[in-house]
């Protein structure tokens, strides 16, 4: 009985051993067809700031690359608040594997009204149509209008309200910078402090959704003490507090340390 035990089980190691040193075949499906592929992008009728997305390709999963991040939805809506020129792209995983589209390029010509009519877009620039202008929240005596000094400082687990003191910043003027909506998301910028950088003019995106800000072509007006240490004024700087009247930036020097930047609005400044 043992003997035929044994036998059986030889049996079986040689089956598994053989079936392991088999070669698999593995097939795929069909590829899918690059010119024949069925999609539309194209703005809505309602809103050209609206762009719709409808895969109309069967039997495969839409994979669309947008400005705005991914999306897998056989039709899906992007909204684009900013005049520009934009590109999306299509591509499908199909049975045999993904294929991709040529990019399409949109132009959007309008700015979205309502996309920038929220309290935060409001109390920095003003609203839709408008412009605000920001100055660092220092007297030519050292004083402040609504924070305690122009710089605090902080890092992981500790902030520090420095006041002021001339080695924190020098007195003088430090110019202004203006956020507006007018056709577009408009920054300018005059740092009268640091002349290497004098007036500059760009553009700025406010992200909402994660509370930060950031300017292209010109940078927020700063001083020439701190300011040198930040690691790069055009990065996404998440914004502490923002109101009608104030607003403070943390602009960091590294992952553990940085400077919070206190600004007030022209009008604040002119009236208290």
């Amino acid at each position: 009985m043992k003997n035929i035990i044994k036998s059986a089980g030889a049996f079986i190691g040689c089956a598994l051993l053989l079936a392991a040193c088999t070669k698999q075949k593995y097939e795929l499906g069909a590829l899918a067809d690059k010119s024949k592929l069925s999609f539309t992008i194209a703005p809505s009728s309602t809103n050209p700031n609206n762009i719709v997305l409808t895969s109309s390709t069967p039997g495969v999963i839409p994979l669309w690359v947008t400005p705005f991040g991914q999306s897998q939805r056989v039709k899906d809506t992007i909204n684009v608040p900013f005049p520009g020129e934009y590109k999306f792209v299509y591509g499908v995983e199909s049975a045999g594997g993904f294929v991709q589209a040529d990019t399409t390029s949109v132009t959007i010509n309008t700015l979205d009204s309502l996309a920038v009519s929220t309290p935060e877009w409001t109390n920095l620039t003003g609203g839709y149509g408008k412009s605000k202008t920001w100055v660092l929240d220092i007297t030519p005596t050292g004083t402040s209008k609504l924070f305690n000094g122009p710089i605090y400082f902080g890092g992981t687990g500790w902030e520090w309200d420095a006041g002021w003191a001339s080695w924190i910043c020098p007195l003088g003027d430090y110019g202004s910078m203006t956020f507006d909506l007018i056709g577009n998301a408009n920054f300018s910028s005059n740092n009268k402090m640091l002349p290497a950088l004098g007036q500059a003019s760009g553009k700025f995106m406010l992200y909402t959704a994660t509370n930060q800000l950031a300017t292209i072509g010109a940078q927020l007006i700063h001083d020439p003490n701190q300011g040198p240490n930040i690691a790069n004024w055009y990065a996404k700087m998440a914004i502490k507090s923002l109101t009608a009247d104030g607003l403070e930036i943390i602009a960091l020097k590294d992952a553990n340390n940085w400077c919070i930047y206190n600004y007030v609005s022209q009008d604040y400044y002119n009236t208290h």
